[in-house]
């Protein structure tokens, strides 16, 4: 996903002054090429990243500020010496470049300061929140101004100043701040929503191992490309477990729901109260129901004989499954335990080709319907969880602020009403091992 319009065009236009004023100037040749070159890569960047710090750290990374201001530099001096000439007929002197040099790093600065101050006054109050946390651009501005106060110190010559920033390390100080908080932050949000354990895992390895390459050089930071080696490999690690967990959870949810399905088809009410069926005329709605009726119990044996073909498992063995544990402790599940312990226990066995759900099991779905006890007391939590974590990274009251602006404020005034008792996982698993 790439960096927002308005917030590119505000990044970039510090560096556009280049290209435009060679252009005012009538300059072309082999340097104009070179910034052009090097402005459209800026531009590439910015479609290639979702954040405006991970595109400033490639940036540094690619030392493109310092090769633009070279080849404007260059060019404006190239265009010099053909109209006035020069005494040794060198197109350019290294005290030039290092003033030209210094004076690009500040113009950067500035540019950087103005954008940001741009960008506040142009956000929401919400966008304005989060911009001060995710986009403070301090650390990038800090790095630049480091490499101004060493071409500034007494003696420094250009090619100096060149090695030093290369041998200290100064060229890189962004680039690996952003990566090592990207990740803690990254990971932190993770823990916070209660991911699963695999996205945990990961980020822990990942912090592990940039940390373990870092270590291996002098300045503490890991380049960004072979960064994204190393990530990638990480992630290529865990996906064959995912996928594998993945498919198993969806499977046994899909068997659960079809389930919960066949028994409310034989209600009286769905053709009155639940979608789709309250949308259908009575007779087609019924139609419907009688076709799950009729057909569920043979789809539903055909997901079980592929369960049991390609994991060795059965529909029961979704109470031991860690996936569907975590969805019912973070509270992920729409469904009460009251009612997943019914499907499970009660309507699963009566669920055979060619037979219907009996009488008295029709009442007590229909019980549970009209008690109001369907549903997960607990449903809310998750985005409870999503509101104190942003509130706690962006700022009190971000979350209110947030979907005021969308005009969902009433979203945080959503109450969940279910009259089931709250999920209890413990007591969950001893009675449905009773079967």
């Amino acid at each position: 996903m790439a960096i927002d319009k308005m917030i590119l065009d505000s990044l970039t236009g510090g560096y556009k002054f280049y290209l435009d004023d060679l252009k005012n100037r009538g300059i072309t040749g082999e340097h104009y090429d070179t910034v052009e070159a090097l402005f459209n890569r800026i531009l590439q960047l910015g479609e290639e990243c979702s954040d405006m710090n991970v595109m400033y750290a490639k940036m540094q990374n690619e030392n493109i500020t310092v090769k633009m201001s070279e080849a404007y530099t260059k060019a404006l001096t190239e265009e010099g010496n053909k109209k006035y000439g020069s005494n040794d007929g060198t197109i350019y002197d290294d005290n030039y470049l290092m003033k030209n040099n210094v004076e690009a790093l500040r113009n950067s600065v500035k540019a950087i300061r103005d954008n940001y101050e741009d960008l506040l006054k142009k956000a929401t109050p919400s966008q304005r929140m989060r911009m001060m946390v995710e986009h403070d651009p301090h650390l990038f501005i800090k790095s630049i101004e480091d490499l101004i106060n060493l071409a500034e110190q007494p003696g420094m010559t250009y090619p100096n100043f060149l090695r030093i920033q290369i041998e200290q390390g100064l060229d890189k100080a962004v680039e690996g701040t952003v990566t090592r908080d990207f990740l803690e932050k990254t990971l932190a949000t993770h823990k916070a929503l209660m991911s699963s354990d695999i996205d945990i895992r990961m980020g822990e390895e990942k912090i592990e191992q940039y940390n373990k390459t870092a270590a291996l050089n002098k300045f503490n930071l890991v380049e960004i490309h072979e960064w994204e080696l190393i990530s990638d490999a990480i992630e290529r690690k865990y996906q064959p477990e995912r996928e594998r967990r993945t498919r198993i959870f969806d499977m046994f949810m899909n068997i659960l729901g079809k389930l919960d399905e066949w028994a409310v088809a034989y209600c009286s009410y769905p053709p009155y109260d639940l979608m789709p069926w309250n949308s259908m005329p009575l007779a087609q709605a019924l139609l419907d129901l009688r076709r799950i009726q009729k057909t569920y119990p043979g789809i539903i044996k055909e997901y079980e004989k592929l369960l049991d073909r390609y994991f060795g498992l059965k529909f029961t063995d979704i109470v031991d499954n860690p996936d569907f544990r975590h969805h019912v402790l973070s509270n992920f599940i729409d469904e009460s335990q009251e009612l997943v312990e019914f499907v499970i226990n009660e309507v699963y066995p009566q669920c055979q080709p060619f037979c219907d759900l009996s009488a008295d099991l029709i009442q007590k779905r229909e019980q549970i319907y009209h008690s109001n006890s369907e549903g997960n007391p607990g449903r809310l939590e998750p985005y409870l969880r999503l509101k104190r974590h942003y509130n706690e990274t962006f700022g009190e009251g971000y979350m209110e602020t947030f979907l005021n602006e969308l005009d969902l404020g009433y979203a945080d005034k959503v109450k969940c009403n279910s009259a089931a008792a709250p999920w209890d996982y413990d007591t969950f698993v001893q009675h449905t091992k009773k079967m």
